[in-house]
């Protein structure tokens, strides 16, 4: 058995697009209101390349994401003063005056929750918050998902901000995404050329997004637009 390459996909072939448009093609507007400027990205990236080749039921479709994005560090509401009336205008702040679907959007793993509900991915999953490092333990574990039969196809979907924004909260964060599709079938085995590409970009102390965009460009699936990768 060999796990070879299904389909790739980069946010650079949608380039002057926006994203928010080519998302409506996959999502309900219900859905679009939980997709912030950092999860945009993932979620179009992750539908595109599953839709490119879908070769098996959604249900055994395994997706791991990967940035260095940290959405549990949003800018404060106020500064706090460890007052008394402080926690209290905090806990009112959280419980009443906040949107709730904000909260949501802010969470790290946001475009994996929201893209399983439309496609119905239903396999192993996990979101890594990382550089080309944390990609290529994604790549492992799909790897392992597929030899194992806990998957029929992986998807592997690598997302950053540009630096400047990577403290931002998740409304003011735009990224770019790049993805690929695993499966097993016959021919040569990909998966060990994938991951030393990855390897070689960790080396480099690449982030995960210039990581997979490398192992994207080693295999001529898809451009790597200009200034995408860093």
């Amino acid at each position: 058995m060999s796990i070879i390459l299904a389909a790739g996909y980069s946010t650079g072939e949608d380039a002057g697009q926006d994203l928010r448009v080519v998302a409506k093609g996959f999502a309900t507007r219900k859905v679009l209101r939980f997709l912030d400027g950092a999860s945009l990205a993932p979620f179009v990236a992750a539908a595109t390349a599953y839709r490119r080749n879908p070769c098996c039921d959604p249900a055994e479709v395994a997706l791991y994401t990967v940035s260095g994005w940290d959405g549990a560090q949003p800018d404060p509401p106020f500064t706090p003063d460890g007052s008394a009336e402080d926690d209290t205008r905090l806990g009112r702040h959280i419980l009443e005056d906040a949107n709730p679907t904000g909260w949501l959007r802010m969470l790290a793993n946001n475009a994996l929750c929201q893209v399983s509900i439309v496609e119905g991915f239903r396999g192993p999953n996990a979101h890594l918050a990382g550089d080309a490092e944390a990609l290529w333990q994604a790549l492992v574990t799909a790897g392992a998902d597929l030899a194992g039969g806990m998957a029929k196809l992986a998807l592997v979907v690598a997302y950053d901000p540009a630096e400047a924004e990577l403290g931002n909260p998740s409304e003011r964060t735009g990224s770019k995404a790049a993805a690929l599709a695993l499966t097993t079938g016959t021919g040569p085995d990909v998966l060990p050329a994938i991951i030393a590409a990855a390897e070689a970009a960790a080396r480099a102390g690449k982030g995960a997004l210039a990581a997979m965009e490398d192992c994207l460009a080693e295999f001529g699936d898809v451009p790597v637009a200009a200034g995408d990768a860093r």
